[in-house]
């Protein structure tokens, strides 16, 4: 009986131990994603941060078959939050040129279409 009652304290002691050790440690996927504009020749782009690492340098307007850089940093933000969000979410940091149409209106004459 008593064999019994110290084994289980044992098994009840790793266990906790573990689980304080595990809490609060946040994996790769943890969603601490970052955008922030970069000067690039003749404009800005975005760079997409993980905590210190980059993930994406974008000079350029993506999707939009020209290599245009954004007029401004509010305007590479814009499509990057867009970008952070997708990533945060799970999803593929893919945008399309709807999408670059929907957040800077102004694009849609150089989209071709």
């Amino acid at each position: 009986m008593k064999l019994m009652f110290i084994v289980k304290l044992g098994v009840l002691s790793v266990v906790t131990v573990c689980l304080s050790c595990c809490s609060g440690r946040k994996g790769v996927g943890s969603g601490e994603f970052a955008c922030r504009p970069v000067q690039v020749v003749g404009g800005y782009g975005y760079v997409v941060l993980h905590q210190e690492d980059t993930l994406i340098y974008q000079p350029y307007i993506p999707a939009i078959g020209k290599r245009v850089p954004f007029a401004s940093e509010e305007d590479a933000l814009k499509v990057g939050g867009l970008v952070c969000r997708k990533l945060m979410e799970g999803q593929p940091p893919t945008v399309s040129r709807e999408e670059i149409v929907e957040k800077l209106p102004f694009i849609h004459h150089l989209s071709g279409r």
